[in-house]
C-alpha cells in the first residue's frame, strides 16, 4: 500500500477488496506450512494486485470502506503519535511469528499468532474508522484534504459494487 496511486487507494476502499486483503495475508500461512514459499509469494502478489480488480466504492457506509479511507488519512499525516505505528508493528510481528511457526509445523502457536494478527488488525482498522469519521465530521483540524474527493464517494448511498 506504500506505493499505491490515489486511484488504487480509492479502489482499495471497496469493502470487498478490504476484506479480501484482510484474509489473504493469513492465507499465506498455508503454503508456508507445506514448505511452498513461492506459493506464499504468489499470494502476496495477489494481495498487492487486488485493489486494481475492484471499482471505487459507491458510498462510505461500509465499515471497511471507512477503515481504508481512514488508513489513507493516517498514512498522510506526520508520525507525531506513535500508537498507530506501534499497532502496525504488532500486526506485522504477529504475522511474521505466525509464518515462522507455520514453517516449523507448530499448529497451536500458528493459530494463536494468526488470531493475534486478526485481533490487532481489526483494532487498528477500528481506530482508522474513528480517524476517518472525525475528518468527515470536521472534528479533525490537522488532517489533509478529504480523500473521498478523488473517489466520487457520496455519503448516504447504500450499495457497494464489484466490477
Amino acid at each position: 500500500m506504500m506505493l499505491m496511486t490515489p486511484d488504487a487507494w480509492v479502489r482499495a476502499a471497496n469493502p470487498w477488496c478490504g476484506w479480501l486483503r484482510f484474509v489473504l495475508l493469513p492465507m499465506m500461512l498455508v503454503p508456508m506450512w507445506f514448505g511452498q514459499p513461492m506459493a506464499a509469494m504468489m499470494l502476496m502478489m495477489a494481495w498487492m494486485m487486488v485493489p486494481r480488480l475492484f471499482r471505487k466504492p459507491i458510498s462510505d457506509t461500509a465499515w471497511m470502506t471507512r477503515a481504508q479511507l481512514g488508513m489513507r488519512i493516517w498514512r498522510s499525516r506526520p508520525m507525531d503519535d506513535p500508537r498507530p505505528l506501534l499497532m502496525w508493528c504488532l500486526i506485522l510481528l504477529s504475522l511474521m511469528r505466525a509464518a515462522d511457526t507455520a514453517g516449523g509445523h507448530r499448529l497451536t502457536a500458528t493459530l494463536l499468532y494468526a488470531a493475534a494478527y486478526a485481533a490487532t488488525h481489526l483494532i487498528f482498522l477500528a481506530r482508522t474508522v474513528v480517524v476517518y469519521e472525525r475528518r468527515r465530521d470536521g472534528d479533525d483540524q490537522e488532517a489533509p484534504a478529504d480523500p473521498t474527493e478523488d473517489a466520487d464517494v457520496e455519503e448516504g448511498e447504500t450499495t457497494d459494487g464489484v466490477s
